[in-house]
């Protein structure tokens, strides 16, 4: 009878000290990528999608097209998030050249208090000589960069994995209830087995 006691006491202060958490997901964030062969025109081709909803299918595609001083053909490449897995996938519409290739996802904002803690290349078929990007990250925010010299993208995709973490937050007044309630239970049963 003892140990059913303890036994539902320890369910009870778990249930406490979990009732405030939960899997946070990324919700909104600004999309940007830029194609460019710096020094040959005016500038990049710009594609951006500001505040967008993180969900099924890309959060940038071809319809969120900015600008292209310089007249570019291809260097569309579209951009999809995850928020199960937090995986994003990045994937070239075409077969054409460049030497720079910027992708941003920044203002990120989060369902519950989380940051983002890194990002890691899974697959690398952006381009035809295997650019390795550089990666770059803040709380909200990511940075890819291609910079390899000339290079051809390849109507394939590159995948990479945001890395998240939880913020410490105050505890909903349930929780501290339940686990004031479970020390003080703790307390009893202790008191009850010295009687």
């Amino acid at each position: 009878m003892k140990r059913l006691r303890i036994s539902l006491l320890a369910l009870v202060v778990l249930c406490a000290l979990g009732a405030g958490t939960a899997h946070a997901t990324m919700t909104t964030g600004d999309f940007r990528t830029e194609s460019d062969l710096p020094g040959h025109g005016s500038g990049p081709l710009v594609y951006e999608n500001l505040g967008a909803t993180i969900g099924p299918g890309a959060e940038l595609d071809s319809s969120h097209y900015v600008e292209n001083p310089s007249g570019w053909g291809g260097g569309v490449v579209h951009m999809d998030l995850n928020p199960t897995t937090n995986i994003l996938t990045l994937d070239s519409q075409d077969t054409m050249d460049f030497f720079t290739f910027d992708a941003w996802i920044t203002n990120v904002t989060f369902d519950a208090s989380e940051t983002i803690t890194g990002i890691t290349m899974l697959s690398n078929n952006l381009t035809n000589i295997g650019v390795v990007p550089t990666l770059a990250y803040t709380d909200d925010s990511i940075h890819i960069n291609y910079d390899g010299g000339y290079f051809f993208f390849t109507g394939d995709t590159a995948t990479f994995q945001i890395a998240t973490s939880s913020v410490p937050t105050v505890p909903a007044p349930s929780a501290l209830l339940l686990s004031s309630l479970g020390a003080g239970l703790v307390g009893w049963i202790k008191r009850r087995r010295r009687a």
